[in-house]
This record gives C-alpha cells, sequence and structure tokens, in this order.
C-alpha cells in the first residue's frame, strides 16, 4: 500500500514537486536553531576573494570537471544571461580580465543549461569553446572563438569532453538530456530518440565528421538487467587519461521516479564494454591518476561514500577523511588536496572544502546560503575547480540572491 503511493505520488509531478517543495520548507523552518554539522572543522584563510556578477543577470560557470580560468589566469570565463531567462532564450558568453577588472561578451547562445552552461571552455589561453544552436539546419554545433580576434572555428555537434590535445571530442544527445535529466540537456529536439541510433559520439575536429562510437541500445544490453522498459539515457562522459578508453555514467528510471546508474568504461579499440561500479548508485568522479578515480558512490558492501576505483582491476577502497555527503571533488595538480562541497542542507547552506591527502584531515573554506528558491534543476552547485597553477578556487553560488562567480585567491 505504502509502495502504491509513493508510486501515485511520483507519476504525478505537480504533487510530487509540490510536496518536495513543502518539505523543504518545513526542514529549513526546523533547522533554524540546529548546529550545523560543519561545524567545529578548522577554517581555512583565504588571501582574496572575487565576485563577478551583473545587477538582474545570472553570473556562473557550469561544470566542475573545466577551470573558468585560462592557462594563465589572466580571464575567467562565465555565462551571463537575464534573471527572468527561460531555457532556450538567448545567454551571453563573458570573459572577465583578473587584471583590468573589466568584462565583455565574446559570443552568444541558446544551448544553455542550470548545471552545466553551453560547455563553455578554454581550449588555449585565447580561444573559448561552447555549444550553440543552428535553427536552420536543427543542429547543435560547437563553437570555437579566439578572444583577441574573434576568429572562429565551428564543428556540427555539441561538445560534451575534448580530448588532451583539443583534436576531438565526445558528443551525448542533449535533447535526451533535456528530457531525463533536467537541468543538463538543451530543449531543441535535434537527434533521434532511438536507442539503436542514440549513444556517444566521437567528433574529429579537422574534418568535422562525427562517428556514433557506442550505442544506448549496446549499453543497455550489456550486462542486462531486468529493465527494458525504463527510460535510459547517458552522462557524466570522458576520456580516461590515456584516450584508449573512455568512462561514463549510465542510468535508467525505475518504478516511482527515482534513477538507478552504474559505471562503464569503453574500450575504443576493442569495442568493449567492462563494468566498475554497479551497486545502483554512482555520482561524481575526478581522476586521481591515469589508473584511479575518485567518486562518490556506493560499494558492493553496500557502503556510500567517496572512494577510489582501480580502473584496469576494478577494485576500490573508501577514503577517510572526507564528507559522508555527495560532493563535486577535484585533485589539485600536485596531489596534495581535493577540494569538494555540499549540496544545500537543510538549513540551505552550502560548504566548500579543501581536504589534505596527506593529513587525511578536512577544513572549510567558506559557508554559502542558497535561498529556498534554488532547487531541483533550477538549484546553483557550488562545482569548486581549481584554476591550472592551483592558486585559485572558483565557485557558483546564490548567496547574493541571484548566481555569481566567486573566486578564492588560497
Amino acid at each position: 500500500m505504502i509502495g502504491q503511493i509513493k508510486r501515485f505520488i511520483k507519476s504525478n509531478a505537480w504533487l510530487f514537486q509540490g510536496m518536495k517543495q513543502c518539505l523543504l520548507y518545513f526542514r529549513y523552518l526546523k533547522s533554524i536553531r540546529r548546529k550545523s554539522r560543519y561545524a567545529s572543522l578548522p577554517q581555512y584563510r583565504v588571501k582574496d576573494t572575487i565576485v563577478i556578477g551583473n545587477k538582474g543577470h545570472h553570473c556562473y560557470f557550469g561544470y566542475y570537471d573545466k577551470s573558468p580560468l585560462n592557462e594563465n589566469s589572466r580571464y575567467a570565463l562565465f555565462m551571463k544571461i537575464a534573471k527572468d531567462t527561460r531555457e532556450g532564450d538567448m545567454a551571453e558568453v563573458c570573459i572577465y580580465d583578473m587584471q583590468t577588472k573589466e568584462q565583455r561578451t565574446v559570443g552568444q547562445t541558446r544551448t544553455w543549461n542550470w548545471q552545466q552552461g553551453a560547455m563553455e571552455q578554454w581550449v588555449d589561453a585565447n580561444t573559448v569553446s561552447y555549444n550553440s544552436y543552428d535553427e536552420e539546419r536543427n543542429v547543435y554545433q560547437t563553437i570555437r572563438v579566439n578572444v583577441d580576434n574573434s576568429e572562429k572555428s565551428i564543428t556540427d555537434r555539441a561538445a560534451y569532453f575534448y580530448n588532451k590535445s583539443f583534436s576531438k571530442y565526445l558528443s551525448l544527445n542533449f535533447y535526451r538530456l533535456d528530457k531525463f535529466a533536467k537541468g543538463y540537456g538543451y530543449p531543441f529536439s535535434v537527434d533521434t530518440m532511438n536507442y539503436d541510433e542514440d549513444g556517444i559520439w566521437e567528433v574529429e575536429i579537422v574534418t568535422n565528421k562525427a562517428a556514433l562510437v557506442l550505442s544506448l541500445a549496446e549499453v543497455m544490453a550489456f550486462e542486462q538487467k531486468d529493465y527494458m522498459q525504463c527510460q535510459h539515457y547517458i552522462n557524466h562522459v570522458a576520456y580516461c587519461p590515456d584516450e584508449r578508453f573512455i568512462i561514463f555514467i549510465h542510468r535508467w528510471q525505475v518504478k516511482g521516479g527515482e534513477f538507478v546508474s552504474r559505471l562503464l568504461k569503453y574500450d575504443l579499440q576493442e569495442k568493449k564494454l567492462v563494468s566498475l561500479l554497479d551497486n545502483g548508485h554512482v555520482s561524481h568522479y575526478c581522476w586521481k591518476s591515469d589508473k584511479e578515480l575518485m567518486i562518490f558512490a556506493t560499494n558492493e558492501r553496500n557502503e556510500k561514500g567517496y572512494m577510489v576505483v582501480d580502473i584496469e582491476t576494478g577494485d576500490n577502497y573508501l577514503l577517510e577523511g572526507l564528507p559522508t555527503e555527495d560532493g563535486h571533488p577535484t585533485y589539485s595538480d600536485d596531489k596534495k588536496w581535493v577540494v569538494t562541497d555540499t549540496y544545500p542542507d537543510n538549513h540551505r547552506d552550502q560548504y566548500l572544502f579543501l581536504y589534505s591527502t596527506d593529513e587525511k584531515k578536512l577544513c572549510s573554506v567558506d559557508r554559502l546560503h542558497s535561498p529556498l528558491k534554488y532547487f531541483n534543476e533550477n538549484r546553483c552547485d557550488l562545482h569548486p575547480r581549481w584554476s591550472k597553477d592551483n592558486r585559485y578556487l572558483l565557485v557558483d553560488n546564490t548567496a547574493k540572491g541571484v548566481r555569481t562567480l566567486k573566486i578564492y585567491e588560497i
């Protein structure tokens, strides 16, 4: 009976969202006098902070696996979107000059979302890449523009993840993501929803040729479960450091609206899939070394937390000293520090952390409040990132009531 009630609620979107919002307010009121679980953590003292924002606009970067700062930390890249903008409306791709404190627009796009922006990123010290939409041809594109002379190059298909030399990139069905992973896709129906013709593409920039390297149908058939009638999608795809393999998350929606996920590896040469984690839950990951990644997930003993996974053997172990809640981790280049964060707690506070890998100790860098209106796909994750020289940390946040990009000099 209880299960039937849960399924009924989750199958009615307006009821489910309404109840979630009521619960959000209830938990907030209940938490007002409660002490934070991180109140006793030592505080990391930053040297300085910069906040990039514009009145009446959201200014933010997007995902945590790319840095807003170019390789010499001269320019900070960000999205500028009017406060009342809806998905599919025009947004600006901008840069902020860390020396002159001036900002300017370098591009415009209708393909953006709240979690990953327009996948804007630096290709080199002077070249920005971002996703766009060609309405006349009904295709997603990737635009690369030199911010000094405005020279452009364009390839078809929206970029998800570049290789190290920026000679090719992986692409996904962003329309499918918009349907089933709201906040991660784009609203224009471009790609087919046929599982045999959907999946992971690889795009060669010089030739502007795209190839479907792995179909969603193949992923679903691999170590198949009782899920063929569920909604499936692929997300968080990346090249492994050696670029022979790609890694990604396969998710599907079970009865009641909940998602189940597993971490898979695909050999581009031998055309073989390997399962790395398949215990119902995998989340954000980053690279610890060429053969190891850190991920927040559930292991085979049903233990949830940050763990290290050997991508060759599949062996994994839990890390001590890190938060026991999901966040967005990234190692510093020397591997001495990990930056990560939290989602808003009941009091709507988000925490930014630094974790010493030598001492296995956690310290708090900042606590940022997120107003109650920012939840579900409209939420603003901190998505912390390092600068190339590890001198700066950068986060998106809503502490000022709108999205701003906050930069910490550490």
